[in-house]
Formats: C-alpha cells, structure tokens, sequence
C-alpha cells in the first residue's frame, strides 16, 4: 500500500490484517514474515496488530480460524444456493466455495501443509477432523462400516479436496486450464460426488 491511500478505522483493521498476514505468510513463509511488514501490508499502525493478535502467533492463529470456520459459513451459502442439508452435494459445493475463487486462501494452506511443520500437522488433523465429522454426518448407516474405513474415509475425501489444491501449480500446466475455475470445479465436483457414492471400479 502507498502512504496515499487511506487507512482502515480500527473496526476495519482487524480484517486487513488477517488478509495480510495470510497473504505474506503464503508468499514468505511464516517464519520469514515479520509483524511490522504485516502492518505495512494492511496500511494499519504496527500497535494495531499487537492490539487486535498480540503477536504474529496470535495472528497465525486467528488466520487458521477463519479458514478452518469459512467451511461452516460455506456449508450455509451452500444451503441457500438449493443444496440439500446434509447432502453430498452440500459438502461438495461448501468446497468449492472455500477454496474456488479465494487463490489467496489455496495459497496460505499449501504454504502451511507443504512447510511440514508442527502448524502444518495441527491444521492438517484439525482438517481431517472436519472431514470425519462431515462423513459421519452423511454416512446413512455409520454401523454398517468399521471405525477402521470410517477414519480411512473421512481423509480419502480429504484427500479429494487437498489433492488438486497441493498439486495446483504442476496441474495447471498439465492439464492446460485452471482446475479451480466455476466450470472446471464443478465438472470435479460432480466426478468426486459420483466416485464417493459408487466407488471407483463399481459394476466392472
């Protein structure tokens, strides 16, 4: 930002600096990034940051939040578009809303996951720990498959979200389009919908 341009009131600075800082720690790494940079990137006063977060973990943690909480704002966008509750089509439109047209957003959590760090473990399990919830909840009969294909489902479908958003940068030049774009995503969406009801080599 140029010293021209106006800066956020308080209300607005908290928001500037969350996209900041998860725009500079997918660019930096976290360990890169310092807080007075944060704050020259939301063109808010390096007292506002320690105000609003504390400190670049406290940041960190608040930028971890809001992505892993934009899925339950998602899953009600998706209700609103038509998708039934509770419907696979539901979880897979929630996805799409979460990471389709927010590049920033894929950007920070393949920084986060491919760092290897302990972060990079915690947000990983709290993902899986989402998607286990989310399978148990349209799973029709959870009895009928053992705790052991439960576990192994819920990351297989995690699987199916984090693939293409870890491998983005290679796929785009294999595949020649970009696979998060409206129609690609939902065309993928589909094909995963389908896959997780049927199975892969289903009536072959």
């Amino acid at each position: 930002m140029t010293g021209t341009e106006p800066r956020p009131n308080r209300g607005e600075a908290r928001a500037a600096l969350l996209a900041a800082g998860r725009r500079l720690f997918a660019e930096q790494g976290y360990a890169a990034t310092t807080t007075r940079q944060i704050a020259a990137e939301a063109n808010v006063s390096h007292a506002l940051l320690r105000y609003h977060f504390g400190s670049k973990t406290g940041l960190r943690d608040a930028v971890d939040a809001e992505l892993l909480g934009s899925f339950g704002r998602a899953l009600a966008d998706a209700r609103e578009e038509g998708a039934e509750r509770g419907s696979l089509a539901e979880a897979g439109r929630a996805a799409a809303l979460v990471f389709g047209a927010d590049k920033e957003r894929r950007r920070y959590l393949r920084r986060v996951l491919l760092d290897g760090d302990q972060r990079a473990a915690e947000l990983l399990r709290r993902l899986a720990d989402g998607a286990e919830r989310e399978v148990e909840r349209l799973l029709a009969h959870p009895g009928d498959i053992s705790p052991d294909d439960r576990r192994w489902a819920a990351l297989q479908t995690l699987f199916l979200i984090l693939g293409p958003l870890l491998l983005e940068p290679a796929l785009a030049q294999i595949w020649g389009e970009d696979l998060f774009a409206p129609a690609v995503l939902a065309e993928r969406s589909a094909a995963n919908q389908r896959l997780l009801r049927r199975g892969l080599l289903d009536g072959h």
